[in-house]
C-alpha cells in the first residue's frame, strides 16, 4: 500500500493483479498457497481468483489466513462454444454455460453481481491457436471491461513454429499495450453515458511443468492499482475492492516497463480545493478546473478527452485547464511500449 496526500487529503492506493486461475481451473495446476507467496513475493496487496465455472477456491481460503494479501473470489464464465468471457464476482450462482452472454451478464447485473468483458478482442497470428472473442456489444448490462490481458496479447504474437522459441525466451517483448480498437470500444461506451471502466489483467494459468508464463513473473507486469480514500478494512475489503474496480476508481500498469510509484491523477478546483480521483465525477460550477498528472520520470503522456488525444507531451508533469464537460483519462508511453492507462475521471 503506498499513501498519497492530495490537498492535505490521504489517499490510498493498493496494487493488485486480476484475473488467476488456481488448480480448480481444468486448465490450471497450481496451489492457492503457490500462488499467495508469489503474490506476497511480489509485494502485491490483492489478488482476484476467476477460475472457469468455479468458486471452489473460496472454501479453501476462508479456511486459512493470508496476513497483508487481500484475496478476492469470482470466476470466470463463457458460453457453449466458449466464447464471450466474462469475469464474475459477487454472486455466488454458478451459471450453465447453456446460456447466452445477454443472459448470464443481465442475471449478473440483475443479482447485484459484478462482471467484466474478458479479453474482448483477439488477435491470433497462428490459425492453429483458436481466439476467444466477445460477440455482442449490444449488451450494456455488465460494468467494465478487461482492455489488457497479457497472456490474450502474449498469444496473439505467436506465429507458430517461427517465433515460439523467441517468445517463449523473451515474453515480455511481446506486451506493447491495449489494442486500439479495445480502446475506442471503451470509450464509446463512455461517450454515450454507461461509464464503464476498465482492467487490466495477467490472466495467470500455473503449470506444474516449465512455463515462461510462471506466476511469479506476471505478477511483475500487468497490474490493476486502485485508489481509496479510506484504508481496506478486513471485514470489508472484498467490497471495498470490487467498488474501487466497478467505478473505475484504478488505473492499469505494466510493472515490467516501470514502477508507477508517486503516479497520480486527478482533477481538482484551484478555487475550493476539492478534487476528484479517477472515476470519480466533479461539476464545472466548481469553476478554475485543472487535470494534475504526475509521473515517477519523463515519459510520453497523452491526455484523451471524449475519446479523442488533445495534448501528447514528454514529460513528469502536467497542469492543463479544464473547460468542458466530459470524460478525461490518460495514456502513458515508454517508447513504443504502454505503460500506464487510467480510467476516466468525469466533469459535469
Amino acid at each position: 500500500m503506498e499513501k498519497k496526500s492530495i490537498f492535505g487529503n490521504e489517499i490510498f492506493e493498493y496494487t493488485g493483479a486480476i484475473h488467476i486461475h488456481s488448480k480448480y481451473s481444468w486448465d490450471s495446476k497450481v496451489e492457492l498457497s503457490k500462488i499467495v507467496k508469489d503474490a506476497k513475493n511480489c509485494q502485491l496487496d490483492f489478488i482476484t481468483i476467476n477460475d472457469h465455472h468455479t468458486c471452489e477456491a473460496k472454501v479453501e481460503i476462508s479456511e486459512q489466513k493470508y496476513d497483508g494479501l487481500y484475496i478476492v473470489v469470482g470466476y470466470e464464465m463463457n458460453d457453449a462454444q466458449r466464447n464471450n468471457h466474462y469475469l464474475i464476482f459477487n454472486f455466488d450462482e454458478i451459471l450453465p454455460t447453456s446460456l447466452s452472454a445477454e443472459e448470464y451478464v443481465k442475471k449478473v447485473s440483475a443479482g447485484n453481481g459484478i462482471g467484466f468483458i474478458a479479453h474482448p478482442i483477439e488477435k491470433r497470428r497462428c490459425k492453429r491457436l483458436r481466439d476467444y472473442q466477445w460477440e455482442n456489444w449490444n449488451i450494456t448490462e455488465f460494468d467494465g471491461i478487461e482492455i489488457w490481458n497479457f497472456l490474450s496479447e502474449w498469444t496473439d504474437s505467436l506465429s507458430i513454429p517461427f517465433n515460439y522459441f523467441a517468445k517463449i525466451i523473451s515474453p515480455n517483448s511481446s506486451i506493447k499495450g491495449p489494442y486500439k480498437d479495445t480502446l475506442k470500444t471503451w470509450d464509446n461506451f463512455n461517450l454515450k453515458g454507461f461509464r464503464k471502466s476498465a482492467i487490466g489483467s495477467t490472466d495467470a494459468h500455473g503449470r506444474s511443468f516449465f512455463t515462461p508464463l510462471a506466476n511469479k513473473k506476471l505478477f511483475k507486469t500487468i497490474r490493476t492499482n486502485i485508489f481509496l480514500r479510506e484504508k481496506l478494512s478486513e471485514k470489508n475489503s472484498d467490497q471495498q475492492i470490487l467498488s474501487a474496480l466497478k467505478n473505475g476508481s484504478s488505473y492499469i500498469a505494466n510493472y515490467h516497463r516501470g514502477n508507477p510509484e508517486n503516479f497520480s491523477c486527478y482533477i481538482y478546483s484551484k478555487q475550493s480545493k476539492n478534487f476528484a480521483l479517477l472515476g470519480e465525477e466533479i461539476k464545472l460550477s466548481e469553476k478554475e478546473l485543472f487535470l494534475s498528472v504526475k509521473l515517477p520520470q519523463k515519459n510520453m503522456i497523452k491526455i484523451i478527452f471524449n475519446g479523442e488525444i488533445i495534448l501528447s507531451e514528454i514529460s513528469d508533469t502536467i497542469s492543463i485547464p479544464i473547460s468542458k464537460s466530459g470524460f478525461y483519462r490518460i495514456e502513458v508511453y515508454k517508447g513504443k511500449f504502454g505503460w500506464i492507462y487510467s480510467n476516466p475521471i468525469y466533469v459535469k
